[in-house]
């Protein structure tokens, strides 16, 4: 029983750890414009009913008993950070559920399509490269509801970037709600592409591939589907700031060094009722 009450607390020692490096992740992207903070959950392992025996012959359920808790997945919540507002027209911030649609910047326009090419991101902080593709911050390609690049000019068919085909984008350039992006201009108006909007029925079967972009988890169905307009809106010179709160995750992290501390104090007298039960076996 000993050695038992040792292992029990071992366990829950390294639950805490894990805990503690959830936490610490949530602590040091506080400030990422579109981070979505993570949760962990924990099972008892080998968990068992207990019984005793009562005084006419009949069993009675005492408990439960088990020799500890251990980490069971680490899940991503999703809910909505609070918008802030950029100087950047170029900033685009969600209000609602649902992902901008990128392309990794390497793959050929003319490629088959394939799930694998593209990524999934909350961050709106685009921008255009130089021939006035929209990107993001890692240069790549923001997706149209065609599955096609965007790009911003009077002319997109035009590969020529002369000053007929460019515009004042401060001045000029409008992204609705939904997404749909317009130019604007007394001398002249354009309806242009229309950012595509995506999510999944069941976010629990995506995954962060760091910096606030998410993939499917290799070998399940999340349920990716594009979203009909109305059932989100884009907020144009915003940015969605990381749903992590620091004085939550601080108050985490203390609770957590205290459970630690708790666990090793138990640990600590555990290790040396055994060793003076050893000891008194010992009578050599």
């Amino acid at each position: 029983m000993i050695t038992r009450g040792i292992e029990t607390v071992s366990k829950g020692m390294q639950a805490m750890i894990d805990f503690e490096d959830v936490t610490a992740h949530n602590l040091a992207n506080v400030t990422t414009n579109g981070f979505k903070r993570s949760n962990i959950t924990f099972q008892d392992i080998m968990q068992s009913n207990m019984y005793s025996k009562t005084l006419n012959g009949n069993e009675k359920n005492i408990g439960t008993t088990s020799i500890g808790p251990r980490a069971d997945r680490t899940y991503i919540d999703f809910s909505q950070g609070g918008l802030a507002e950029s100087s950047n027209k170029m900033d685009v911030a969600f209000q609602g559920s649902g992902f901008f649609k990128v392309r990794f910047r390497d793959i050929q326009d003319n490629a088959p399509y394939n799930e694998g090419n593209f990524y999934y991101q909350r961050t709106g902080n685009f921008a255009l490269d130089d021939r006035n593709y929209l990107i993001n911050q890692e240069g790549d390609y923001i997706m149209d509801v065609q599955n096609r690049r965007i790009r911003i000019t009077r002319d997109p068919d035009t590969d020529e970037l002369d000053e007929m085909n460019r515009m004042e984008l401060m001045k000029d350039l409008i992204i609705g709600e939904n997404g749909q992006i317009q130019l604007n201009n007394p001398n002249f108006n354009a309806i242009l592409q229309k950012i595509q909007v995506c999510d999944f029925k069941d976010k629990t079967k995506i995954s962060s591939i760091g910096e606030a972009k998410y993939l499917p988890i290799f070998g399940q169905d999340p349920g990716l589907y594009t979203k009909a307009d109305g059932t989100y809106s884009l907020q144009q010179g915003m940015v969605e700031m990381s749903n992590a709160n620091t004085v939550i995750e601080m108050l985490n992290s203390i609770n957590v060094s205290r459970g630690y501390e708790t666990m090793s104090n138990i640990l600590r007298t555990q290790s040396e009722t055994l060793g003076r039960v050893i000891n008194l076996g010992d009578i050599s």
